[in-house]
């Protein structure tokens, strides 16, 4: 039965494909702009890495800056920091007790009056730098509160703070932090520094209890005081500063010193470390905003810098990173020394990163067109509208399909379809609205695009075709499938478009169904098309008997082998979908995996080039020696995975639009070697196993 498209809908979809690529050339050049890569470490993990060393501070700066870090991050200093550094000197009141009572001399302390010793107190007075101190007195006021802060002597002055002076047990961060240990403010010497020796800034202060606009004011005024350029702000701890209510006040204040965020990737690879605020934040800021990457610490002890090392510009290029965030190892590798494993580590991430066309510097960020500089990228909702007429023509399209309907018929279903959607988006749910778009065209264009494969296949009439033959036939059909099912990606890619997405703020919510939904449409499809349950024209109590049928028959082994098989097949095939599907990779495909990164411009995925595509040759191979239509089912249902498998891949938006593109052309190609193999194995064992269950059969 050879289907018939209904003209008005196919030029709908076609003027919307147009719309879709328009907006996917918008997109590609968006992220073309964005291809500047920051490389980041921690200033007190070099300090660490020197001390470790035994090398000049200094030195140990300028060769990592030489080696290709141009970003140090700044965190908030610490009474207890300062006080190694030899910046300020620190007293508890216990051990000013303890010193009394040996009758001990306590230097500068023993200005500190008897009656002014407290347990639970510390001491802080200043070395030769005084504006250290004025700092420090300023930060305490302004993180424990002035009737908390007491100058119990001026000459030398000295400072009292109230509180716990107990550190805090190594690993034990989800309990308060002692006043030795807590967070400051930002160091001002440390700025200073790092900025001389041509160093970016990265700062990460943590957030204040009850914050107050005086307290984020506190921040940019140091940053003032230090008199040095601060281009981003990455938060630290648990929530961003400012949190719960005065994250606005944050964000403007950022704006006004024209400071981009870092967000930190979840270690899932999925949106961000959980950090309270942090996507509010993103949208005070006008969503000037990086993406961050560091490998988890723990992982890091796990594996080698070389498997380190493999991960950084693919991680740039496949999810939009543009703050690597590197950690030193503090384990030699190779026979070198500490100091020589990260300085080659860091700049053999710096190659790689360039060989793939990064520059090294300030943080990208996604920028529409702006006279006056950075604006986020949101194209006019007006843009969806073709898009929107498209998607609902394809889903018109596949109910006709499904239900003979007429072209009237099809015309009024459109419209009701079209109207609503559109009703939805501009002044309804318009988030809500685009994700099921999204999941429309994702759904049914491999569907309809296996459909025109369906009208192909019904014209052949012969058993007689060759194996190259079908080989032939299988590689120019998948071909032409892809291409339709592209559609659908172009759509899905163009209605999600915009900088919340491109972020991964907002993700595609579908994930799963859109693995799941083709499959199933697929299935139906083929089966009322094909009449396999033999119920077409004879009514709903033909079919009624026919299901009664099935659950009558009896249950024997085989039948509970095939279907273990199948939800083996099921749960691997959705469990692997995703981040947290908690299927382990096995350590071949891992291999093969990192063998296809090396050799193709991005690899294709093994739903695709392993399952879809070489059961599409098979399907052929079906076919054209005319197997029983229920074999052709079941290789039609594993095909139409590779199709929405490549359409899935663009639901990923932090990856580049070309890059997916690219993707599927990749899988298609590598699909085509299995498939190929797949169709001359079978080809030449299909007639042995022929001849000898027909010998069995004889005897």
């Amino acid at each position: 039965m050879k289907s018939r498209y209904n003209p008005l809908l196919l030029a709908v979809i076609v003027i919307g494909l147009v719309c879709a690529l328009w907006l996917n050339v918008v997109r590609h050049d968006v992220e073309q702009k964005n291809n500047t890569v920051e490389m980041a470490m921690e200033y007190e993990g070099l300090r660490k890495l020197a001390a470790l060393q035994g090398l000049p501070e200094e030195d140990v700066l300028r060769q990592f800056k030489d080696a290709g870090i141009n970003s140090l991050m700044i965190f908030d200093t610490t009474l207890e920091r300062l006080t190694k550094n030899g910046e300020i000197q620190t007293v508890t009141g216990g051990e000013l007790r303890q010193a009394a009572a040996l009758g001990s001399g306590m230097g500068v302390f023993a200005n500190v009056g008897a009656g002014d010793i407290e347990e639970n107190a510390a001491y802080v007075a200043a070395t030769d730098k005084q504006s250290v101190l004025d700092d420090v007195e300023q930060d305490l006021c302004l993180r424990y509160g002035a009737d908390r802060v007491k100058v119990v002597s001026e000459n030398p002055r000295i400072i009292k703070i109230k509180g716990s002076t107990t550190p805090l047990p190594e690993g034990k961060y989800d309990e308060p932090q002692g006043l030795l240990q807590a967070p400051l403010g930002l160091p001002v010497q440390d700025m200073r520094k790092v900025a001389a020796l041509g160093f970016k800034i990265i700062v990460r202060p943590q957030n204040y209890v009850d914050v107050t606009d005086e307290q984020i004011d506190g921040i940019f005024a140091r940053i003032k005081e230090a008199g040095v350029p601060v281009d981003a702000l990455m938060p630290c701890g648990t929530e961003v500063v400012g949190y719960p209510n005065k994250m606005q006040h944050l964000g403007e204040r950022m704006k006004e010193n024209n400071m981009t965020l870092v967000m930190l990737e979840h270690y899932t690879q999925l949106q961000f470390a959980k950090i309270d605020g942090l996507l509010p934040l993103a949208e005070f800021n006008d969503y000037k905003a990086a993406r961050s990457y560091v490998i988890d610490p723990t992982e890091q002890k796990k594996i080698s810098v070389g498997e380190a090392l493999r991960r950084w510009a693919l991680t740039d290029e496949e999810r939009n990173i543009r703050v690597n965030y590197i950690r030193p190892f503090l384990m030699p590798e190779g026979g070198q020394d500490i100091m020589k494993t990260n300085l080659k580590y860091v700049r053999d991430i710096k190659a790689s990163v360039e060989a793939r066309g990064y520059t090294i510097g300030e943080a990208g960020v996604f920028s529409a067109e702006n006279k006056d500089g950075f604006a986020p990228y949101f194209p006019a909702k007006v843009s969806f509208i073709p898009i929107v007429l498209a998607i609902a023509a394809g889903v018109v399209l596949y109910l006709a399909l499904l239900f003979n309907l007429g072209g009237k018929q099809q015309i009024a279903l459109w419209a009701v379809f079209s109207a609503g959607a559109l009703a939805l988006l501009f002044i309804g749910r318009g988030l809500f609205t685009r994700q099921l778009l999204a999941l429309a065209a994702a759904s049914v264009f491999p569907v309809l695009s296996m459909n025109v494969i369906f009208n192909i296949w019904d014209k052949n009439t012969s058993d007689k075709h060759s194996l190259l033959a079908i080989c032939w036939n299988g590689i120019w059909q998948l071909a032409l499938a892809i291409a339709l099912s592209l559609v659908g990606a172009a759509f899905l890619s163009a209605i999600l478009t915009d900088s919340r997405f491109l972020l991964e703020i907002d993700i595609y919510r579908g994930v799963k169904l859109t693995f799941i939904l083709p499959v199933m449409l697929t299935a139906v499809l083929f089966m009322k098309r094909y009449d396999l349950l033999q119920v077409v024209g004879k009514g709903l109590k033909t079919l009624w008997e026919r299901l009664n049928g099935l659950l009558d028959t009896g249950i024997t082994f085989r039948h509970v082998a095939v279907l273990a098989v199948l939800l083996f097949i099921a749960y691997y095939f959705v469990g692997r979908s995703g981040h947290t599907g908690g299927v382990p990779v096995p350590a071949i495909e891992l291999k093969m995996r990192a063998f296809l990164e090396q050799l193709m411009y991005a690899r294709p995925r093994e739903k695709e080039f392993m399952i879809g595509h070489p059961a599409f040759f098979v399907a052929v191979l079906a076919v054209y020696r005319c197997a029983p239509r229920w074999w052709q089912f079941v290789l039609t249902c594993a095909a139409v995975i590779g199709q929405g498998s490549l359409v899935q891949t663009f639901c990923h938006m932090r990856t580049p639009v070309v890059m997916s593109f690219v993707r599927a052309l990749d899988g298609y190609a590598v699909g085509v070697v299995f498939g190929v193999i797949a169709v001359l194995v079978l080809g030449m064992l299909l007639p042995l196993v022929v001849k000898f269950r027909r010998r069995y059969l004889e005897e």
